[in-house]
């Protein structure tokens, strides 16, 4: 939004389509983490934990598919200029192309993501096929296909938005477990979590340091377009989020396992701080997708 009113003839509706896009985002990849944890950890939570995340999973998916719906609606209306947003033969085009594809796919994962919330004895396969259609969504548009190498670009992509949904999703039960009057279980999940989380974290940073060598090419020269200060913004984000996880693995949770009053509230308060600048790296993507990297011969005729 701010980089479309730093354009020399600024748009309205592109500057609600990227607060849109972050939103839809937010939503999107946190149902798909909110399923992965329930997937990798929901057994470890107590009841009343495993309640509130189905019914965190369920509204973030019907946020996810309303989202997803009005982004829809608010591309048409762009593309048009307004002037054919309700012509059946431009939304019929519309479905047609990568937009479309997109939509679909995105709206289906989402729909099969509900499964992690049933007692259902197939539902965690269905919902692990809803986190692949939901992330997999992202790699059917946008930048990874409009540069090359496309197939390393929507490798690199899927592999890093899994990741990154994983760590998303899991803040809120994270933050509820945090609050447990048990300190030492509470450590115990907490802990554990975080050894996967560092593996997760290394897949993530790699994945975002060879998805920024494809799409800018010239790391010297990547702040001559606003893609490259976008993602600047992006990074002081996420690693301001990872230094508050780091801290909390380091210093939070051993006072949670040695029982020190108050470590689980101290805890909890961080894992707001982090959530913050989470959503921080969200704008900042959504800024960073609206914007192209210089192009220099690696942008896909077409």
């Amino acid at each position: 939004m701010i980089l479309e009113y730093l354009q020399p003839d600024p748009s309205l509706l592109d500057g609600a389509t990227v607060l849109l896009r972050g939103a839809q985002h937010v939503a999107t990849l946190g149902a798909a983490g909110l399923a992965l944890f329930a997937l990798g950890f929901g057994h470890r939570l107590e009841p009343m934990e495993a309640a509130r995340l189905r019914r965190t999973l369920l509204a973030a998916v019907a946020a996810g598919l309303a989202l997803s719906v009005l982004a829809l609606a608010l591309r048409v209306l762009v593309l048009t200029a307004g002037a054919s947003a309700t012509d059946p033969d431009v939304w019929a085009a519309v479905m047609r192309s990568r937009i479309g594809d997109a939509f679909w796919l995105r709206g289906g994962g989402l729909l099969l993501l509900a499964a992690a919330a049933l007692l259902w004895r197939v539902g965690p396969a269905v919902a692990a096929v809803g986190v692949a259609m939901v992330v997999g969504s992202y790699a059917a548009m946008g930048h990874s296909t409009l540069y090359g190498p496309r197939q390393e670009i929507v490798a690199l992509l899927v592999l890093h938005l899994t990741v990154v949904a994983f760590w998303v999703g899991s803040l809120p039960p994270l933050l509820w477990v945090a609050r447990r009057a048990d300190g030492a279980a509470a450590a115990g999940l907490v802990r554990d979590w975080s050894r996967v989380a560092t593996l997760a974290v290394v897949a993530m940073l790699a994945t975002g340091l060879m998805l920024t060598w494809y799409l800018t090419v010239r790391l010297d020269r990547i702040l001559e377009a606003w893609h490259g200060w976008a993602l600047a913004a992006k990074t002081l984000a996420v690693l301001a989020a990872l230094a508050l996880a780091g801290w909390n693995r380091l210093r939070h949770t051993p006072a949670l396992t040695r029982g020190e009053q108050g470590a689980g509230a101290r805890l909890a308060g961080s894992i707001r701080v982090e959530m913050v600048f989470v959503l921080l790296a969200f704008w900042a993507a959504a800024e960073m997708v609206s914007v192209h990297p210089i192009d220099y011969g690696h942008r896909i005729p077409g």
